[in-house]
């Protein structure tokens, strides 16, 4: 003879269904926002990448205009590579935000105004002697224009900060709803599990 179908069981499925539609709901979310919390992290990365870089433009050209050592040259050109990469990197990794991408474009063309100033020193070296370009390394025009690039960076380094910590909140807040959701959701099942088998059990003595 068929058995028939127990419709007590549908409440425990439909719970254990809405427990694990519920879990994964958080957990995609929580991965969302940890990719985002990583994604701030590159942006600052990308930063400190830039940063350096130009320094060490900056140092390699002094150096080598100050010494006539083309040691010297080596830390430039590297730096001048890693440069030609470095703003339209950082463009792409903040297009999610109207006001760093304008803080982004203003910076490449700050870092554009004082490569061609290092290059231009470079080239009064070789044209016209030691003397005029370490004269032109002496004025105020590259350390504004280094002023400016570290004023654009720190903006930048600032907002990002701003967003690690909002982002950071809220995913820390979001693993905690995901936890309590997922004690209560236990907990229905085991007092559903224990009411059904209650149920069951009194009508086998029944």
């Amino acid at each position: 003879m068929r058995a028939s179908f127990d419709w007590r069981v549908v409440p425990l499925t439909a719970l254990v269904i809405v427990a694990a539609a519920t879990s994964y709901g958080y957990h995609r979310i929580l991965l969302a926002q940890r990719d985002w919390i990583e994604h701030t992290y590159q942006v600052m990365s990308a930063l400190e990448t830039t940063l350096q870089s130009i320094t060490d433009a900056e140092t390699g050209q002094r150096g080598y205009i100050l010494t006539i050592n083309e040691a010297y040259l080596k830390p430039y050109l590297k730096a001048i590579d890693a440069l030609h990469a470095q703003p339209a990197k950082l463009k792409t990794l903040v297009r999610d935000s109207p006001a760093q991408l304008a803080r982004a474009d203003a910076l490449e063309l700050a870092l554009r105004d004082k490569l061609a100033e290092l290059a231009r020193t470079l080239s009064v070296l070789k044209e016209q002697g030691p003397a005029q370009a370490r004269a032109m390394i002496l004025s105020d025009v590259g350390l504004e224009r280094m002023d400016r690039i570290r004023t654009l960076i720190a903006r930048m380094r600032q907002s990002e900060t701003e967003l690690l910590i909002e982002r950071t909140d809220r995913a820390t807040r979001t693993e905690h709803a995901m936890l309590v959701v997922t004690i209560g959701l236990a907990m229905l099942s085991i007092v559903a599990r224990f009411g059904l088998y209650c149920v069951r059990s009194g009508k086998a003595r029944a």
